[in-house]
């Protein structure tokens, strides 16, 4: 009994002392973060790749950490229904984490690939995504702080658990990257609702991509977004931009080949900071194209 005792204690303060460290290393991580994107000049595409594949390492590491911290404050194994419960939810956060790490890899490797990489949005993913959730009964978020930290949204509508992860969406608080689409097929979706649902959201990027034919046009909710820098709307059957896209003035970047789109002027002239225009296969004609010049001179046009 006397040498129990100490051992137990020891084990206790090891723990709080687990506990300590890993929120400081988390803490230490998010700083590194949010010095890196207060400090890059995204608007350079050499400092941004260098910045993204840093914040790629960074992301894994405060997973890591936020998992261990987890970990630490858990009760300790024993036969108690308590147990039992904290553990299955663990299993369930590290399954979480492990998907988040693959799918935000895959799409910091799509960024640093370039313009033909993003036609191709987590399609080494799609399978074993499928695979894991088909026979998941319950594939939610439970822990509020991985609510709070997750940057990284993808809702895919061709997966049969895919209202899980909707019923969730407003759970969420620091969505700044928004993917949804169809999948492999294209898939129906209520695009309103989904806006809304995400209208709180630090939203800075929003993919909207491979609905095909059950997508035909830009929900007008996007305008929630007022921030929002980067819209990818490739490969549904949009012919035409809604009027609420020129509200989006922080707008850089703009994707929308493989559309049926004739007309973008009438919407983006407006549009001052448009750096970046991809219209490959849709039906912008030439004299649309050079008007488009005309008025946004410092807009680089991507037309295949």
């Amino acid at each position: 009994m006397k040498l129990i005792l100490p051992l137990l204690i020891f084990f206790l303060i090891s723990l709080v002392l687990v506990a300590q460290n890993t929120n400081t290393e988390a803490a230490q991580i998010k700083q590194e973060m949010a010095a890196i994107r207060r400090s890059t000049n995204w608007s350079d595409p050499a400092a941004a790749k260098e910045a993204n594949a840093k914040l790629e390492a960074l992301g894994a590491k405060l997973t890591q950490a936020l998992r261990k911290n987890n970990a630490a404050q858990q009760p300790a194994q024993g036969n108690t229904e308590t147990s039992s419960d904290a553990k299955a939810e663990m299993e369930m956060q590290q399954e979480m984490d492990d998907y988040s790490n693959k799918l935000w890899s895959q799409m910091m490797k799509i960024v640093r690939e370039g313009d033909e990489g993003k036609m191709d949005l987590a399609e080494p993913l799609r399978q074993e995504i499928a695979e894991d959730y088909r026979e998941a009964e319950n594939p939610t978020v439970k822990n509020q702080e991985y609510l709070n930290e997750m940057t990284l949204l993808y809702i895919d509508m061709s997966l049969p658990t895919v209202q899980l992860v909707i019923d969730q969406m407003e759970n969420y608080k620091a969505i700044q990257t928004l993917v949804i689409t169809g999948g492999k097929n294209g898939a129906a979706v209520n695009l309103e609702n989904l806006m809304d649902k995400a209208a709180h959201y630090p939203l800075q990027q929003l993919y909207i991509i491979n609905f095909k034919g059950f997508v035909t046009k830009v929900p007008a909710g996007i305008s929630h977004f007022r921030n929002l820098t980067y819209l990818a709307l490739y490969n549904n059957k949009i012919s035409q931009l809604c009027p609420e896209v020129s509200s989006i003035t922080q707008l850089k970047s703009l994707y929308i080949d493989m559309n049926p789109v004739v007309a973008l002027l009438p919407v983006i002239g407006t549009l001052n900071n448009l750096d970046t225009l991809s219209i490959a296969k849709t039906q912008i004609t030439n004299d649309e194209i050079n008007r488009i010049k005309q008025q946004l001179p410092n807009c680089k046009i991507i037309q295949q």
